[in-house]
C-alpha cells in the first residue's frame, strides 16, 4: 500500500477528459445576441446578456491573470463589443492615440474582423481598442484593408486608402464610442465599445438573424507600465491550424460572428465548464474514496482538512489549501495515511480549516532606490549589488553610471537618468567606469572568472559589445588574478583606455580590441580620470596633473591636508576637483589653483560610521566621486553597512540618498514588532516611506540611527516591559552564537546576552558558554559567564526568542526569564534549563526541512513536525529535497528550510509560523500542523513579475503580528527589504467532523487508490541518434503535433515536469555520419528569451537547448544553444583538454572552494543554430558536425550523455528552471559554479547507429 500515495503524491495530472484535451482556447464562433434593451457605452455590464460569452486564454491555469471574456450584442443601430479582460496590470499601454502601429504593444483589444466578405462592398477592418495609460483616455483606431500597398499582397490584400478616406480611422464621427472601467479589486478591466452599422457596411444595413460578419480576436497585455508586451493570444480562428502568430494576416483562418435571434443562452456557463475540464488536466483538486466529510461554505474559499485519530496523532493530511466553492460540500478519504498504508478501524476526527484566499499587499520596501525594487516584465533593473557595495561613480555627457562590486543577482554597473532612474544594469561586479558617447566600459576585480577584466557595453541598451579581437570575446583579461584594490581607477583619452591599479601598474589599452598595449610603471599615482579626452591624474602627494599620451604628467595643483585620497572626479566645466578622502571620510573640493571651496562630510577617521543618530551628511568610506552634466556631485560609499549613493547640489546640500541593495536574501533586517513604520537593515534603524509608491519612484526611508552591533545580526525587536530588545533568532545558516541587545539610553542597541555554542564531539557536547553583562558595562566580568552549557544550533536556526524573552534552544532546552536588573538586562539560570517535554525531532538533514520554533502556549514546530502542550503530535509530508522538487502545487511544500516567526492568535486557529522554501514559496503552517496556505511563488512555477516574487535563496525573512495595529506582516527576502501584510487571516474557520471507518470503508477506499494509480509516460533510458540520409535544414512547426516525428527517420522522447504539465520538451536526435542533428521542440510561456550578453554565461541568462556528452578521447563536453546579444549563439565547452583555449573558472566569490573550471570555453562558429518561437511553444534545430565535437569517431557505439531545456523568467533576462532527461538533480538555478558544472555520473546512455 506505501507505494499507492507514493505514485499519487508524484502524478498530479488524472486521465485526460476525453472531451477536449488542448490547454490554449479554440472558439469558432461567437453568438451575437440582441441587446436586452438601451445599451450605455459607459464600461459597465448591467445593461448586457451575459449568457454567450467566449473565453480566450492560452493557458487554463492563468485565467486568473491572463484571460479574456469577449462577448457581442447588436440592434438596429450596430454592434456592441464587451470584453472583460483579467489583468494584473490593468489598462496600461503607454502609446498615444495617434500611431495605430504602436497602440497594440501593450494593453490592447484587436478585432480582425470582414463585413460583407468577398462581396463587392467587403469592408476588412482591424481595429485597436485600447486604454492609453499616457494620454489618460481611451480609443479606438480602425486600419482598413491590408498591410501592404503593392504586390505581393498576404491574405488580407491590399491596403485600402480608399476606405480610409471614406470612413477616417475611428468611428466618431459615425457614432461609434468606447469606454474602459477598471473592476473594484484591482484584477482587470472592462471595454465596451459601440461599432454602428452605417460605419462598418458599405450599404449601413443592419444585418439580419442568421447573417454572420468575419470576426477574430488578438488580445495583448502590457507590463507595469504599459510600455511593452508582456502577453498575448489570438483566438476566434477557424481551427488549430491557423497560424495564430502571424494572425493578423491569416484572414482565411478568422472566425465567425453569428447574428442571433434568441438571447439567454448557455454558452457562458459551456466555457466555463470547459475550462474546468482543462484545468483538471494540469490541477486536479478533487479528493477521491470512500469516506465522506461534508461541510458548508459561505462562498468561494481555500480548504485545508487532515484527519487524526482519536490519541491526536495525526494519520494523513488529505489535502491543502485547495479551492472550493460556495455551497454544501462533499471531500472524500480513501483510508491511507500519509505512508500510503490503511489506517485500522474506529474513529477519526477530520479538521476542515477554510478561510478566503490569503494574500499578501505590499506596504512598504526597505534599502533598495529601483523603480520598483524587484524583477518586472522590463527586466532585472535592480539597484545596486548584494554581496558587496558602490564603488564609483562615471559621468559623460549627460551619462551617469554606476558601479557596484560583489553582485550575484544584483547590478555591477547601471545607467540612471537625471531622476536617478534606471535604464539598463549588468550584473557582473565593477570596481570602475568610464565612458564616451557610444560605449560603457566596465573595470571587473570578478569574483566569478578569478581575473581582472574589461567589459564593453552600448551607452543606449547596456548590450555587450564583443571586442574586436580574432575570437570576438565579450571580456579582455587585464591580469590573470584578482590582486586590485577597490580603488582602482579607468579612464578614456587619447584614444585609449587607461588602467590604473595603485602600486601595481598603469596599462594602456586599446578600446576596440580589449588589448593591454603597454605597461607603465605606476609610481605614486592612485588614480586617474577623464574630461573631455583629457587624461588627469591623483597622486599620493595630492597632486592633480593632467597625462598626455606617453603618460607624462602636467601639474596642475596640488591638494593639502589630505588624508587618504583615492579617487578623483572633474565637474564638466572643468573649475571644480572632486578628492575622495577615506582617511578622514570626506570628499574634498577644490579649484584648479588648489584652493579648497568647499568640503562633503565632517571629518571622521575610522573603517565604519559611528554609533548613535545618523548623521545624514556625513560619509563612511566615500570611494568615488563625479559630477554630472546638471553640476550635481554623486558620491558612493563603500561598506556593506553603509551601501548609499548620494547626489548634492552644487552648493553642496544633499539632494537625495540612494540605499541599496540588500545583502543576499535579504537578511540582514529587524523589524519592530510595535512600530510598522520602522526597520533596521544592516544596522541602520529607518524612518519608512509614509507614502511608498515604488512602482513609479524609489522609497524615500530616512535614516535615524546607526547600531553597530547589529550589522551583520537579524532577528526581532520586542519591547518587553519598558525596554527594547533585539534578539538575533532565527539567525543565519551555520550560526555561531545567539545574542540579544538592548537599546541603551542613547538609543542603541548593544549586546547584553551572548551564548556561544556547544559543539558535539563524538556524541557529546562540549564547550558552550553564556554571558550576560550584569552591570551593563558592555565588558564581560567575573561572574557573568556560564560554561559548559549545552545550548546547540542547526544549519539555519540558532534557536528562538519569545516575546516574553524565553530562550529555547535548538536541541530542546528551555531558559525562563528569571528576571531583569535596574537597568533591563534580563537574567537567566543557563546552568539550569529546562527540557522540553513536547519537543520535536529534528531531521540531521538541515536544509530539507524546517527549524524550531515555540509559540506562547509552548507548543513546538518546525513547521512541518509539530508537538502540542495537549499531547498532540504529527508531521506534514515533506516529500521533495530543497531545490529538485517537482513544480509547486497547492498543499505540496517546496523546498523548507526554516522557520520565521511565531503569530498569535488568529481565529480559529491559535498560533502560526511561516515556513520559508528555497524556491521562493513560503508556507503558513499552523502550530498543529494545519497546512493554512502557501504565500509567495515557487520560482519553477508560471511566474508573474510582480512583488509577490522573491526568487530562489531568499534565505532572509520574517513574519510576525505588529502589537499596536494587530495586523500581521512579512518581511520578505530580495533586493530589498520588502514589507507586506498578510490579508484575509481573520477569515479562518475551524470545523472537526467526527468518522466513523469501518472495515469496508478501507476496502473500498484502498480500491480506489490503485485504481487512481497511472504510470506517468517513462523517460527512455537510453537515447538513440539515428543514422538517416537526409537531415532537417529548417527548425519544426512550433505548433507540430506530437504524433509527427520531429526528424524523419528518428525517434522522439519527451520530458515533462511533474505536477505541471504545462512544461515539457520533447527532442529527437540524428547524424548522417557527417554532422548531428538535435531537434527540440520546447514548451514555454515566455519562448526564446536570454538576456545574457556572454556566450561564456549563456546557461545563466534564461532560454537554451543543452547536449552534454562524454566523447571518447575528448571527456565531458557541452553544447548550448542560445540567443546571446541578441544573436543565435552556439557554445562549446571541455572539462579538459590539453590544449587549453579561453579557459575559464566559475565561481562565487565567497565560496572559493566550489569552482569549476573549463580548459576550453569557445563559440562553436561550424555549429548552426535556426529556431522558430511561437506564443507558448519554440522549435530549435541544432547541426553541428560530427568531427568538430570529436563524434566522427564514436559512430556505432555507446556514450552517455544527456540533453535538456534551461527556462528564462518572464523578463528573459535569468535562469528560472533546468529540465533534463536523465539527470534529475537540476533543480538549482542560482549558483553558478553548480549550473557550469559537467558531471558524467548523473548522465545516461546515448546510442549513435552506424
Amino acid at each position: 500500500m506505501k507505494k499507492i500515495l507514493c505514485a499519487l503524491g508524484f502524478l498530479f495530472c488524472v486521465s485526460a477528459i476525453n472531451a477536449d484535451e488542448r490547454s490554449m482556447s479554440l472558439n469558432t464562433e461567437i453568438q451575437v445576441l440582441p441587446a436586452p434593451g438601451p445599451v450605455v457605452i459607459d464600461g459597465k455590464t448591467d445593461d448586457w446578456d451575459l449568457s454567450a460569452g467566449v473565453w480566450s486564454y492560452n493557458d487554463p491555469t492563468l485565467v486568473g491573470q491572463y484571460s479574456l471574456w469577449t462577448h457581442l450584442m447588436w440592434d438596429d443601430k450596430g454592434v456592441y463589443l464587451l470584453a472583460r479582460y483579467n489583468d494584473p496590470n490593468p489598462m496600461k499601454n503607454a502609446a498615444s492615440g495617434k500611431d495605430f502601429q504602436q497602440s497594440w504593444r501593450a494593453d490592447c483589444y484587436q478585432a480582425r474582423v470582414i463585413f460583407d466578405d468577398r462581396a463587392k462592398d467587403e469592408h476588412i477592418m482591424h481595429v485597436n481598442m485600447y486604454y492609453s495609460s499616457f494620454d489618460d483616455k481611451p480609443y479606438m483606431i480602425i486600419k482598413h484593408g491590408g498591410f501592404k500597398n503593392k504586390e505581393p499582397y498576404d491574405a488580407t490584400g491590399p491596403d485600402r486608402p480608399d476606405q480610409l478616406e471614406k470612413w477616417g480611422p475611428t468611428m466618431a464621427n459615425a457614432g461609434g464610442s468606447i469606454a474602459f472601467a477598471a473592476w473594484p479589486d484591482g484584477k482587470g478591466y472592462n471595454m465596451e465599445a459601440f461599432w454602428p452599422w452605417k460605419y462598418c457596411r458599405t450599404s449601413g444595413e443592419p444585418l439580419k438573424p442568421g447573417d454572420a460578419f468575419v470576426f477574430g480576436i488578438e488580445a495583448m497585455w502590457g507590463n507595469i507600465d504599459g510600455s511593452m508586451l508582456s502577453q498575448r493570444l489570438a483566438d476566434g480562428i477557424k481551427d488549430d491550424n491557423v497560424n495564430r502568430i502571424f494572425m493578423f494576416r491569416a484572414r482565411t483562418g478568422w472566425g465567425k460572428a453569428a447574428i442571433s435571434d434568441k438571447g439567454k443562452l448557455q454558452i457562458t456557463e459551456q466555457q466555463i465548464e470547459l475550462q474546468k475540464i482543462r484545468l483538471k488536466n494540469f490541477e486536479d483538486y478533487d479528493s477521491y474514496g470512500s469516506v465522506q466529510i461534508s461541510y458548508e461554505l459561505p462562498e468561494k474559499r481555500d480548504v485545508t482538512i487532515a484527519i487524526d485519530d482519536e490519541q491526536g496523532k495525526r494519520v494523513r493530511n488529505l489535502f491543502g489549501q485547495y479551492p472550493r466553492d460556495a455551497g454544501k460540500i462533499t471531500d472524500k478519504w480513501d483510508c491511507l495515511d500519509d505512508n500510503g498504508n490503511a489506517v485500522k478501524p474506529g474513529k477519526y476526527k477530520a479538521t476542515v480549516v477554510h478561510h478566503l484566499p490569503i494574500a499578501l499587499k505590499l506596504y512598504n520596501s526597505c534599502y533598495s532606490s529601483a523603480t520598483p525594487p524587484w524583477v518586472t516584465d522590463a527586466g532585472k533593473k535592480l539597484w545596486g549589488s548584494n554581496h558587496g557595495h558602490p564603488t564609483s561613480v562615471a559621468t559623460s555627457g549627460k551619462s551617469t553610471i554606476l558601479l557596484f562590486t560583489g553582485t550575484e543577482g544584483g547590478s555591477g554597473i547601471q545607467l540612471i537618468n537625471d531622476d536617478a532612474i534606471i535604464q539598463w544594469t549588468d550584473g557582473n561586479e565593477f570596481v570602475d567606469g568610464t565612458m564616451d558617447d557610444k560605449f560603457a566600459y566596465g573595470l571587473s576585480r570578478s569574483g566569478w572568472q578569478k581575473k581582472t577584466l574589461l567589459f564593453k557595453f552600448k551607452l543606449k541598451d547596456g548590450q555587450l559589445v564583443v571586442f574586436d579581437d580574432a575570437d570576438k570575446s565579450p571580456t579582455s583579461t587585464l591580469l590573470p588574478d584578482t590582486e586590485i584594490t577597490n580603488s582602482s581607477s579607468i579612464a578614456l583619452a587619447h584614444g585609449s583606455l587607461w588602467v590604473c591599479f595603485p602600486g601595481r601598474a598603469l596599462q594602456k589599452v586599446n578600446p576596440s580590441t580589449g588589448a593591454v598595449e603597454q605597461t607603465i610603471e605606476v609610481g605614486n599615482l592612485l588614480a586617474v580620470t577623464d574630461r573631455d579626452d583629457k587624461l588627469y591624474g591623483l597622486y599620493s602627494d595630492g597632486k592633480v596633473a593632467t597625462l598626455d599620451a606617453a603618460a607624462k604628467p602636467t601639474d596642475i595643483f596640488k591638494a593639502e591636508g589630505l588624508e587618504k585620497p583615492v579617487r578623483l572626479g572633474i565637474s564638466h566645466d572643468g573649475k571644480r576637483f572632486a578628492i575622495s578622502d577615506t582617511g578622514v571620510n570626506q570628499v574634498i573640493i577644490f579649484s584648479p589653483e588648489g584652493k579648497k571651496l568647499n568640503a562633503v562630510g565632517s571629518v571622521w577617521k575610522g573603517e565604519d560610521r559611528p554609533a548613535g543618530k545618523f548623521i545624514m551628511n556625513d560619509l563612511v568610506r566615500p570611494l568615488g566621486a563625479d559630477f554630472d552634466h546638471l553640476g550635481r556631485l554623486w558620491i558612493t560609499e563603500s561598506v556593506k553597512t553603509c551601501k548609499r549613493v548620494t547626489c548634492w547640489d552644487e552648493q553642496y546640500k544633499m539632494i537625495d540618498q540612494y540605499w541599496g541593495q540588500a545583502d543576499y536574501g535579504a537578511m540582514s533586517g529587524f523589524p519592530l514588532v510595535f512600530d510598522p513604520t520602522r526597520f533596521i537593515a544592516h544596522g541602520v534603524e529607518f524612518k519608512l516611506d509614509p507614502n511608498p509608491d515604488p512602482w513609479k519612484r524609489k522609497t524615500n526611508e530616512q535614516p535615524i540611527v546607526y547600531h553597530p552591533e547589529l550589522a551583520n545580526e537579524r532577528g526581532f525587536i520586542y519591547d518587553y516591559k519598558g525596554h527594547e530588545y533585539a534578539c538575533g533568532v532565527p539567525g543565519f545558516n551555520k550560526p555561531d552564537d545567539l545574542s540579544i541587545f538592548k537599546r541603551d539610553k542613547a538609543g542603541i542597541f548593544r549586546r547584553c546576552v551572548k551564548i556561544n555554542f556547544a559543539k558535539v564531539v563524538k556524541g557529546k557536547p562540549e564547550g558552550g558558554r553564556a554571558w550576560i553583562d550584569k552591570n551593563d558595562n558592555h565588558a564581560e566580568d567575573a561572574g557573568e559567564v556560564t560554561e559548559k552549557v549545552d545550548f546547540r544550533s542547526i544549519y539555519w536556526s540558532n534557536g528562538w526568542v519569545r516575546p516574553d524573552m524565553t530562550i529555547m534552544s535548538t536541541n530542546g532546552l528551555r531558559f525562563d526569564l528569571k528576571g531583569m536588573t535596574a537597568e533591563g538586562v534580563p537574567l537567566y539560570d543557563f546552568a539550569k534549563p529546562e527540557t522540553i517535554k513536547n519537543w520535536v525531532k529534528i531531521s540531521a538533514n538541515q536544509g530539507s526541512c524546517g527549524s524550531p520554533i515555540m509559540d506562547m502556549a509552548g507548543n513546538v514546530s518546525d513547521g512541518i513536525s509539530y508537538s502540542t502542550v495537549d499531547g498532540r503530535t504529527g508531521s506534514y509530508p515533506n516529500l521533495y529535497g530543497r531545490h529538485d522538487a517537482p513544480a509547486a502545487r497547492r498543499g505540496v511544500l517546496i523546498a523548507p528550510f526554516r522557520t520565521n516567526g511565531v503569530v498569535e492568535d488568529i481565529p480559529n486557529i491559535g498560533s502560526m509560523t511561516a515556513l520559508g522554501g528555497d524556491r521562493g514559496e513560503w508556507f503558513l503552517m499552523s502550530m498543529d500542523g494545519i497546512y493554512l496556505s502557501s504565500i509567495c511563488q515557487d520560482s519553477k512555477s508560471r511566474i508573474t513579475l510582480d512583488e509577490t516574487f522573491i526568487g530562489q535563496e531568499s534565505f532572509g525573512g520574517f513574519i510576525w503580528r505588529d502589537k499596536s495595529s494587530k495586523k500581521v506582516y512579512v518581511q520578505l527576502g530580495g533586493a530589498s527589504y520588502r514589507l507586506m501584510e498578510v490579508k484575509n487571516l481573520e477569515t479562518c474557520v475551524k470545523e472537526v467532523k467526527t468518522l466513523n471507518v469501518g472495515d469496508k470503508d478501507i476496502a473500498e477506499g484502498v480500491e480506489i487508490a490503485k485504481k487512481r494509480q497511472q504510470q506517468a509516460v517513462p523517460e527512455p533510458d537510453t537515447l538513440r541518434v539515428a543514422k538517416v540520409n537526409k537531415l532537417p535544414t529548417e527548425p519544426a512547426p512550433v505548433l507540430q503535433a506530437m504524433n509527427r516525428p520531429l526528424i524523419d527517420g528518428s525517434v522522439d522522447f519527451k520530458v515533462g515536469e511533474p505536477g505541471n504539465p504545462a512544461v515539457w520538451w520533447r527532442a529527437s536526435l540524428a547524424h548522417n555520419n557527417k554532422d548531428l542533428a538535435v531537434m527540440f521542440q520546447v514548451s514555454d510561456s515566455s519562448p526564446w528569451k536570454n538576456g545574457q550578453g556572454q556566450f561564456t554565461h549563456a546557461f545563466i541568462g534564461g532560454d537554451c537547448v543543452d547536449l552534454q556528452l562524454d566523447v571518447p578521447g575528448r571527456g565531458p563536453i557541452r553544447i548550448l544553444a542560445a540567443s546571446v546579444g541578441g544573436k543565435n549563439t552556439v557554445t562549446y565547452w571541455q572539462s579538459k583538454a590539453s590544449q587549453k583555449e579561453n579557459p575559464m573558472t566559475y565561481m562565487v566569490g565567497n565560496n572559493v572552494a566550489n569552482a569549476t573550471e573549463f580548459d576550453v570555453v569557445k563559440r562553436l562558429d561550424s555549429a548552426k543554430v535556426a529556431v522558430d518561437a511561437g506564443i507558448n511553444t519554440y522549435t530549435v534545430l541544432l547541426t553541428i558536425p560530427l568531427k568538430d565535437i570529436g563524434l566522427d569517431k564514436a559512430i556505432g557505439s555507446k556514450i552517455t550523455g544527456v540533453l535538456g531545456v534551461i527556462y528564462s523568467d518572464p523578463s528573459g533576462t535569468n535562469r528560472a528552471m533546468r529540465l533534463y532527461w536523465h539527470n534529475k538533480k537540476t533543480g538549482l538555478v542560482s549558483d553558478v559554479p553548480s549550473e557550469a558544472r559537467l558531471d558524467s555520473k548523473l548522465w545516461g546512455m546515448i546510442e549513435l547507429d552506424k
